[in-house]
Protein backbone atom coordinates (compact mmCIF):
# COMPACT_ATOMS: atom_id res chain seq x y z
CA UNK A 1 0.00 0.00 0.00
CA UNK A 2 2.74 2.14 0.69
CA UNK A 3 4.45 1.26 -2.31
CA UNK A 4 1.58 1.96 -4.65
CA UNK A 5 0.95 5.81 -2.66
CA UNK A 6 4.58 6.43 -3.46
CA UNK A 7 4.08 5.36 -7.01
CA UNK A 8 0.91 7.50 -6.96
CA UNK A 9 2.71 10.83 -5.60
CA UNK A 10 5.52 10.29 -8.13
CA UNK A 11 3.33 10.64 -11.41
CA UNK A 12 1.58 13.69 -9.83
CA UNK A 13 4.85 15.13 -9.31
CA UNK A 14 6.30 14.41 -12.83
CA UNK A 15 2.66 15.39 -14.82
CA UNK A 16 3.00 18.90 -12.33
CA UNK A 17 6.54 19.26 -13.68
CA UNK A 18 5.17 18.26 -17.20
CA UNK A 19 2.74 21.17 -17.07
CA UNK A 20 4.33 23.67 -16.41
CA UNK A 21 6.26 24.74 -19.07
CA UNK A 22 2.48 23.79 -21.07
CA UNK A 23 0.88 26.94 -19.49
CA UNK A 24 4.02 29.09 -19.39
CA UNK A 25 4.38 28.90 -23.26
CA UNK A 26 0.48 29.57 -23.97
CA UNK A 27 0.97 32.59 -21.91
CA UNK A 28 4.28 33.52 -23.50
CA UNK A 29 2.69 32.45 -27.05
CA UNK A 30 -0.02 35.24 -26.73
CA UNK A 31 2.82 37.90 -25.77
CA UNK A 32 1.91 41.39 -23.92
CA UNK A 33 -1.10 43.65 -24.60
CA UNK A 34 -0.08 46.41 -27.33
CA UNK A 35 -0.16 49.94 -26.03
CA UNK A 36 -2.94 52.00 -26.43
CA UNK A 37 -1.92 54.70 -29.75
CA UNK A 38 -1.55 58.11 -27.67
CA UNK A 39 -4.93 60.33 -27.31
CA UNK A 40 -3.24 62.54 -29.69
CA UNK A 41 -3.69 60.23 -32.88
CA UNK A 42 -7.30 60.52 -32.30
CA UNK A 43 -7.85 64.02 -30.52
CA UNK A 44 -6.99 67.10 -32.55
CA UNK A 45 -5.86 69.60 -30.32
CA UNK A 46 -8.08 73.01 -30.59
CA UNK A 47 -7.05 74.82 -27.41
CA UNK A 48 -5.24 77.84 -28.49
CA UNK A 49 -8.06 78.72 -30.97
CA UNK A 50 -10.98 77.68 -28.09
CA UNK A 51 -11.64 81.48 -27.12
CA UNK A 52 -14.70 83.30 -28.55
CA UNK A 53 -13.30 86.15 -31.50
CA UNK A 54 -12.71 89.69 -29.69
CA UNK A 55 -14.86 92.61 -30.31
CA UNK A 56 -13.68 95.27 -32.65
CA UNK A 57 -12.64 98.76 -31.58
CA UNK A 58 -11.95 101.84 -32.78
CA UNK A 59 -8.48 101.68 -31.83
CA UNK A 60 -7.83 98.13 -32.06
CA UNK A 61 -9.35 95.49 -34.60
CA UNK A 62 -8.54 91.55 -34.41
CA UNK A 63 -9.45 90.40 -37.66
CA UNK A 64 -6.76 88.23 -38.23
CA UNK A 65 -6.86 86.13 -35.48
CA UNK A 66 -10.46 86.25 -35.17
CA UNK A 67 -10.69 84.74 -38.50
CA UNK A 68 -8.14 81.74 -37.53
CA UNK A 69 -11.04 81.15 -34.31
CA UNK A 70 -13.26 81.11 -37.15
CA UNK A 71 -11.87 78.48 -39.71
CA UNK A 72 -11.05 76.47 -36.73
CA UNK A 73 -14.07 76.24 -34.53
CA UNK A 74 -15.88 75.09 -38.19
CA UNK A 75 -14.12 71.86 -37.93
CA UNK A 76 -14.28 71.52 -34.02
CA UNK A 77 -18.20 71.93 -34.56
CA UNK A 78 -18.04 68.91 -37.12
CA UNK A 79 -16.10 67.07 -35.00
CA UNK A 80 -18.00 67.83 -31.54
CA UNK A 81 -21.26 67.35 -33.80
CA UNK A 82 -19.86 63.91 -35.58
CA UNK A 83 -17.29 62.26 -33.68
CA UNK A 84 -18.57 62.79 -29.86
CA UNK A 85 -19.44 58.96 -29.46
CA UNK A 86 -16.23 57.31 -31.04
CA UNK A 87 -13.74 60.04 -29.55
CA UNK A 88 -15.23 59.80 -26.25
CA UNK A 89 -14.90 56.07 -26.25
CA UNK A 90 -11.64 55.80 -27.48
CA UNK A 91 -10.53 58.51 -24.93
CA UNK A 92 -12.28 56.10 -22.34
CA UNK A 93 -9.94 53.13 -23.21
CA UNK A 94 -7.06 54.41 -21.14
CA UNK A 95 -9.19 53.65 -17.73
CA UNK A 96 -9.16 50.38 -18.56
CA UNK A 97 -6.70 46.97 -18.50
CA UNK A 98 -7.49 44.23 -21.70
CA UNK A 99 -8.24 40.73 -21.54
CA UNK A 100 -6.60 38.22 -23.96
CA UNK A 101 -8.87 37.02 -26.72
CA UNK A 102 -8.23 33.39 -28.42
CA UNK A 103 -7.29 34.65 -31.45
CA UNK A 104 -4.34 36.40 -30.09
CA UNK A 105 -5.64 39.82 -30.37
CA UNK A 106 -6.54 41.93 -26.86
CA UNK A 107 -9.94 43.14 -25.73
CA UNK A 108 -10.42 46.23 -24.20
CA UNK A 109 -14.36 46.39 -22.98
CA UNK A 110 -16.33 48.66 -20.91
CA UNK A 111 -19.40 51.35 -21.02
CA UNK A 112 -18.95 54.76 -21.65
CA UNK A 113 -21.50 57.53 -21.32
CA UNK A 114 -21.96 60.59 -23.69
CA UNK A 115 -24.81 62.49 -23.22
CA UNK A 116 -27.81 60.77 -21.71
CA UNK A 117 -26.71 57.98 -23.14
CA UNK A 118 -24.47 54.73 -22.05
CA UNK A 119 -22.61 52.85 -25.21
CA UNK A 120 -20.67 49.46 -24.76
CA UNK A 121 -17.57 49.83 -26.31
CA UNK A 122 -15.64 46.76 -27.08
CA UNK A 123 -12.07 47.74 -28.42
CA UNK A 124 -9.81 45.11 -29.95
CA UNK A 125 -6.36 44.90 -30.75
CA UNK A 126 -4.17 42.63 -32.23
CA UNK A 127 -0.16 42.81 -33.25
CA UNK A 128 1.48 41.38 -36.44
CA UNK A 129 4.98 42.32 -36.21
CA UNK A 130 5.41 46.09 -35.25
CA UNK A 131 2.37 46.89 -36.93
CA UNK A 132 -1.17 46.47 -34.21
CA UNK A 133 -4.48 46.39 -36.14
CA UNK A 134 -7.35 48.22 -33.61
CA UNK A 135 -10.88 47.49 -34.35
CA UNK A 136 -13.61 49.43 -31.95
CA UNK A 137 -16.96 48.46 -31.90
CA UNK A 138 -19.97 50.32 -30.02
CA UNK A 139 -23.54 48.67 -28.93
CA UNK A 140 -26.72 50.63 -27.64
CA UNK A 141 -29.32 49.46 -26.03
CA UNK A 142 -32.80 50.61 -25.61
CA UNK A 143 -34.18 53.58 -28.08
CA UNK A 144 -31.96 54.04 -30.91
CA UNK A 145 -30.36 50.51 -30.25
CA UNK A 146 -27.76 49.19 -32.36
CA UNK A 147 -25.05 46.22 -31.81
CA UNK A 148 -21.45 45.97 -32.47
CA UNK A 149 -21.47 48.84 -35.03
CA UNK A 150 -17.65 49.19 -36.26
CA UNK A 151 -17.49 52.82 -35.78
CA UNK A 152 -13.60 53.01 -36.40
CA UNK A 153 -10.59 50.80 -37.34
CA UNK A 154 -7.10 51.47 -37.89
CA UNK A 155 -3.29 50.44 -37.94
CA UNK A 156 -0.28 51.88 -35.53
CA UNK A 157 3.44 51.29 -35.62
CA UNK A 158 4.04 49.21 -32.13
CA UNK A 159 6.61 51.78 -31.23
CA UNK A 160 3.66 54.37 -31.24
CA UNK A 161 5.09 56.80 -33.22
CA UNK A 162 2.87 57.04 -36.17
CA UNK A 163 -0.72 54.94 -37.69
CA UNK A 164 -3.88 55.83 -39.21
CA UNK A 165 -7.71 55.84 -38.30
CA UNK A 166 -11.00 55.25 -40.15
CA UNK A 167 -14.10 56.49 -38.59
CA UNK A 168 -17.28 55.63 -39.98
CA UNK A 169 -20.05 57.97 -40.27
CA UNK A 170 -23.04 56.64 -38.01
CA UNK A 171 -24.79 53.25 -37.41
CA UNK A 172 -27.77 55.03 -39.58
CA UNK A 173 -25.11 56.01 -42.38
CA UNK A 174 -22.51 53.32 -42.78
CA UNK A 175 -20.28 55.13 -44.89
CA UNK A 176 -16.48 56.22 -44.65
CA UNK A 177 -16.18 59.72 -43.22
CA UNK A 178 -13.52 60.92 -41.43
CA UNK A 179 -9.63 59.56 -42.46
CA UNK A 180 -7.43 60.22 -39.94
CA UNK A 181 -3.49 60.18 -40.06
CA UNK A 182 -0.82 61.10 -37.45
CA UNK A 183 2.56 60.91 -36.04
CA UNK A 184 4.85 61.77 -32.71
CA UNK A 185 8.54 61.92 -32.72
CA UNK A 186 10.93 61.82 -29.69
CA UNK A 187 11.43 65.42 -29.79
CA UNK A 188 8.17 66.47 -29.34
CA UNK A 189 6.87 67.35 -32.31
CA UNK A 190 4.17 65.79 -34.02
CA UNK A 191 0.90 66.06 -36.15
CA UNK A 192 -2.59 64.92 -37.04
CA UNK A 193 -4.76 65.13 -40.08
CA UNK A 194 -8.73 64.82 -40.65
CA UNK A 195 -9.57 64.16 -44.19
CA UNK A 196 -13.16 64.07 -45.59
CA UNK A 197 -13.21 60.77 -47.22
CA UNK A 198 -16.89 60.48 -47.68
CA UNK A 199 -17.48 58.74 -51.36
CA UNK A 200 -18.94 60.73 -53.78
CA UNK A 201 -19.13 64.13 -51.20
CA UNK A 202 -18.50 67.37 -52.23
CA UNK A 203 -16.15 68.00 -49.86
CA UNK A 204 -14.17 64.77 -50.12
CA UNK A 205 -10.66 65.63 -49.92
CA UNK A 206 -11.28 68.30 -47.77
CA UNK A 207 -8.83 68.14 -44.41
CA UNK A 208 -7.44 69.73 -41.42
CA UNK A 209 -4.10 68.96 -40.80
CA UNK A 210 -2.49 70.01 -37.34
CA UNK A 211 1.82 69.79 -36.74
CA UNK A 212 3.72 70.25 -33.48
CA UNK A 213 7.21 71.63 -34.55
CA UNK A 214 10.40 73.47 -33.52
CA UNK A 215 10.34 75.82 -36.29
CA UNK A 216 10.50 79.30 -35.06
CA UNK A 217 9.20 82.12 -34.60
CA UNK A 218 5.89 79.84 -34.94
CA UNK A 219 6.02 76.84 -33.54
CA UNK A 220 2.59 75.33 -34.45
CA UNK A 221 0.44 75.36 -37.35
CA UNK A 222 -2.80 74.48 -39.12
CA UNK A 223 -3.63 74.03 -42.92
CA UNK A 224 -7.30 74.02 -43.78
CA UNK A 225 -8.07 72.53 -47.35
CA UNK A 226 -12.15 73.64 -48.09
CA UNK A 227 -12.84 71.38 -51.35
CA UNK A 228 -15.83 73.13 -52.35
CA UNK A 229 -13.95 76.24 -52.62
CA UNK A 230 -10.86 75.34 -53.34
CA UNK A 231 -8.99 77.14 -50.89
CA UNK A 232 -6.10 76.65 -48.74
CA UNK A 233 -5.98 78.04 -45.24
CA UNK A 234 -2.85 78.39 -43.72
CA UNK A 235 -2.69 78.91 -40.20
CA UNK A 236 0.84 79.44 -37.74
CA UNK A 237 1.42 80.93 -34.39
CA UNK A 238 3.68 80.42 -31.48
CA UNK A 239 2.52 78.57 -28.46
CA UNK A 240 4.33 80.27 -25.80
CA UNK A 241 3.73 83.99 -27.14
CA UNK A 242 0.63 83.51 -29.06
CA UNK A 243 1.37 85.80 -31.71
CA UNK A 244 0.33 84.63 -35.53
CA UNK A 245 -0.41 84.98 -38.72
CA UNK A 246 -3.06 83.68 -41.49
CA UNK A 247 -2.67 83.03 -44.94
CA UNK A 248 -6.31 82.84 -46.49
CA UNK A 249 -6.84 83.64 -49.75
CA UNK A 250 -10.25 83.67 -50.38
CA UNK A 251 -11.10 85.96 -47.95
CA UNK A 252 -8.30 88.42 -48.12
CA UNK A 253 -8.17 88.65 -52.14
CA UNK A 254 -4.16 87.74 -51.87
CA UNK A 255 -1.41 85.06 -51.02
CA UNK A 256 0.06 87.63 -48.39
CA UNK A 257 0.23 86.47 -44.76
CA UNK A 258 -2.11 88.96 -42.23
CA UNK A 259 -0.63 88.56 -38.83
CA UNK A 260 -1.65 89.24 -35.18
CA UNK A 261 0.35 90.05 -31.76
CA UNK A 262 0.44 88.72 -28.75
CA UNK A 263 -2.51 90.20 -27.42
CA UNK A 264 -4.81 89.16 -30.63
CA UNK A 265 -4.46 92.32 -32.64
CA UNK A 266 -3.87 93.00 -35.98
CA UNK A 267 -0.69 94.01 -36.69
CA UNK A 268 1.70 94.24 -39.99
CA UNK A 269 3.46 90.88 -40.35
CA UNK A 270 7.62 91.35 -39.44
Amino acid sequence: MKKHKKRLLSWVIVFSVLMIPITSCEKEDHGDAPDLPPKSSFVMDFSDFMDETKSQSAYETYHHRNLAVFHVAVWNTVIFLHMAIPVAAFVESFNHDPSPQPDGSWLWSYNVNVGANTYTANLYGKGEGINVEWKMYISKSGQGSFTDFLWFEGNSHIAGIEGDWTLYKSPAENIPFVGIDWFRNVDGTSGITYTNIVPGGPENGGYISHEITKDTPYDASYNIFNKGQNNLVEINWNRQTLKGQIRDPKTFGDEEFHCWDENGVDIECP
